[in-house]
């Protein structure tokens, strides 16, 4: 009897044990560290003999002066080169009628995202026009346009090579790898340094930084081509380049388009961001309206830029997307208003115009393409008729395209022999930068506001970031090493440990351990103010459609706006600091947890709720004692990124008073010292491969624990 009670006693401490293990260590590890904090009795102090041994900055600044004589002619003729081409862009944009270049920018909008999409790109683009950015804004697209025409060159060409070239890949996957962990800021300062400021700079950042995502997709597009179809067409007789160019590349440019909108959106982001190496654009508006204060200027080039981006991730998804049926079976199509309202009859009378008017232009430019192809067709015809028929039918194929150059043709002489087209009409500008500003004046003496904005603010900095601060800071430097290298070692194993170890001494020889602990606090407080937020989001996402039907379109606005955007609302709010600067960091880096949260609940099988109904556990019980941790490694990755859009964050925040690494990035540009920006910009890498690589590996870890692949 008192045997089995023995093993009874054993069984239940065994099972305790097996529940709160982690909260145990966990707490163990925490009065062990408070105790050495308390023994340390101050800020750390990395030792100065080891600072002086390893001069970094220094030398890269020596380096620097000693190199410049020999790049800056070959630089300069670069970026000479670079300069014309962008002016002749910006030029031939600027210069041509505006009614020519809206038509330019909207045609791609109608052709494939139809009715709705087609006017959403009229209103952004005559947003541009509305506020008087126009200049500003085709500045930014003359960017965008020289950066994403070489990047896709580059990048499908590396991303076919890698795909024939398993020893290619494996050279540049780590690269490739690299390259996205790097925060987006980092990109600018070699190129400052080799460029200066202006466009070519900037061009080569952007070039740089958009890479990754074309070569990846192009890659994997090209290998996940079934083998069977590889097959076939070598028994037809076709050479590996034949089967490449003609089979293989084909069946992969939807992977191809996906890539490209990728490579747009990240272009964006980097031309937006490169006005602090003084790239012109709409993101210079923005800069200009925060460094004066300016919240209504600030706030109008953010809108712009918004509208940009949600215009081009639009048009290059609708471009990625294949033809699919649009009838389903259905008498009517609904070309501007929700399918859903059907029922209404004033409503399906409007879209019968619509849909009538919509396809007389379609007939419009089926003659038109008829017209231009009768005369090639009949030159083409006295020679070969079969040609003739296949260049006929591929231009009718092709009507919405030829109809649009003839549409574009047809203007241009307009506006070359009659003058028809004048400038936009001043008396439709709108500014709302003065209302703004009316209004946020009266907002911020307002004492309700100033109470709750205070409040947060003190809330946030004696709570959390002041007191985290002091812990790190007063952590001697060789017990934070030895705690991140030992989670690197648990985790993963001897290789992240040693890169840990490296990476944490790199920054303790250059004497930024200060700074990186601030940054270090920053972030841990950014990601879990954003973990107490998404996770409830994402779970009531899950469980509620109209609660995912209202986030949905936020969050997708959120991941496409460009992160120098987000300083706009905050400043507003709450001016400048630290704790502003990280709400920027949370509302930045938040979308991806909630969006991962909602997935990983919705992913698991519906026998849980089942089984669960069966024991007689309520909605509550089976959510946190079944569904939520079943879903940890889905919110786990929503955590990594979350750790790396908050790093990204770190170097943009210095501009509203953000302090860390990034302010030493800052300091470094402003004073051009390349050493001192490097080696910034290094520990905001090695921390960001740090927390990466722990983050990605202990969510494997946890995969693996559940069976999952």
């Amino acid at each position: 009897m008192q045997d089995s009670k023995a093993i009874s006693g054993s069984t239940s401490t065994d099972g305790l044990w097996s529940e709160y293990r982690h909260w145990l260590i966990g707490a163990v590890v925490l009065v062990i560290s408070i105790l050495i904090w308390k023994a340390q009795g101050g800020e750390t102090v990395f030792p100065e003999s080891w600072i002086s041994a390893f001069p970094f900055a220094d030398k890269v600044n020596e380096f620097d002066r000693w190199m410049r004589p020999f790049l800056q002619p070959t630089t300069r003729a670069l970026g000479a080169g670079v300069t014309w081409f962008y002016e002749y862009i910006v030029d031939l944009l600027i210069f041509t009628q505006w009614q020519i270049v809206l038509v330019v920018l909207v045609l791609p909008a109608f052709a494939y995202g139809g009715l709705r999409l087609g006017l959403f790109a009229v209103a952004a683009v005559g947003s541009w026009l509305v506020l008087d950015m126009w200049d500003e804004a085709m500045e930014t697209l003359s960017l965008m346009c020289i950066s994403i025409a070489f990047s896709a060159v580059v990048g499908i060409a590396l991303g076919i090579g890698a795909s024939q070239s398993n020893r290619l890949e494996t050279v540049i996957k780590p690269i490739l790898d690299t390259m996205q962990t790097l925060p987006a800021y980092i990109y600018l300062i070699p190129a400052f340094f080799l460029f200066g400021i202006g466009a070519p700079g900037a061009i080569l950042a952007t070039v740089i930084y958009a890479l990754p995502p074309i070569v990846r997709l192009t890659n994997l597009g090209i290998r996940q081509v079934p083998a069977g179809i590889d097959e076939a067409a070598t028994s037809f007789g076709a050479t590996t380049r034949q089967s490449l160019i003609k089979v293989k590349i084909p069946l992969a440019i939807p992977a191809i388009k996906l890539g490209i909108n990728q490579t747009v959106m990240m272009a964006l982001a980097l031309v937006v961001l490169a006005t602090f190496i003084g790239a012109p654009g709409l993101g210079d508006i923005v800069l200009r309206g925060m460094q004066r204060l300016n919240v209504g200027k600030a706030l109008e080039g953010g809108l712009a830029i918004v509208l940009m981006a949600i215009l081009l991730d639009r048009v290059t998804h609708a471009m990625g997307q294949e033809q699919q049926r649009t009838d389903q079976g259905r008498t009517q199509i609904f070309r501007l208003f929700p399918q859903s309202l059907e029922s209404l009859r004033l409503i399906r009378y409007l879209e019968l115009g619509i849909d009538f008017v919509w396809r007389q232009i379609g007939r419009v430019g089926r003659g038109a393409t008829h017209a231009v192809a009768l005369i090639p067709c009949a030159l083409i015809r006295t020679y070969d008729t079969d040609w003739s028929s296949r260049l006929r039918d591929f231009l009718l194929r092709h009507s919405f395209f030829i109809a649009s150059l003839v549409l574009i043709w047809v203007m241009v002489l307009l506006d070359a022999y009659l003058d028809i087209f004048g400038n936009f009409p001043k008396a439709w500008e709108y500014r709302f930068r003065t209302p703004v500003n009316q209004y946020m004046d009266v907002l911020v003496t307002n004492e309700t506001f100033y109470a709750i904005t205070t409040g947060i603010k003190k809330g946030l900095y004696f709570g959390l970031i002041n007191p985290l601060n002091i812990f790190l800071k007063g952590l001697p430097w060789w017990y934070t090493s030895l705690f991140f290298v030992a989670i690197a070692y648990l985790v993963s194993g001897r290789a992240l440990a040693a890169i840990t170890l490296i990476g944490f001494l790199f920054i303790g020889a250059t004497d930024l351990w200060a700074f990186s602990m601030i940054t270090l606090s920053t972030v841990t407080v950014s990601v879990l103010i954003c973990f107490i937020v998404g996770v409830p989001l994402g779970v009531l996402a899950a469980y509620s459609k109209t609660a995912d039907g209202i986030l949905k379109p936020i969050l997708d606005t959120m991941q496409t706006m460009p992160v120098f955007v987000y300083l706009v609302p905050v400043i507003m709010l709450f001016g400048g600091g630290q704790i502003p600067a990280v709400i920027a960091t949370v509302i930045y880096a938040i979308p991806p947890l909630i969006r991962c949260t909602t997935l990983g609940i919705r992913e698991l099988p519906d026998e849980i709720d089942e089984v669960s109904d069966s024991f007689g556990a309520s909605v509550f019980q089976t959510l946190m004692k079944v569904k939520i941790p079943m879903a940890i490694p889905a919110i786990m990755i929503g955590v990594n990124q979350g750790i790396m859009m908050a790093l990204a964050m770190e170097v943009i925040t210095p501009l509203i008073g953000g302090k860390g690494l990034g302010l030493e990035v800052f300091t470094g540009m402003s004073t051009a010292s390349i050493g001192m920006s490097l080696q910034a910009g290094i520990g905001i890498v090695l921390l960001a491969i740090i927390l990466d690589r722990i983050s990605q590996a202990w969510t494997k870890t946890q995969r693996e624990a559940m069976g999952l692949s």
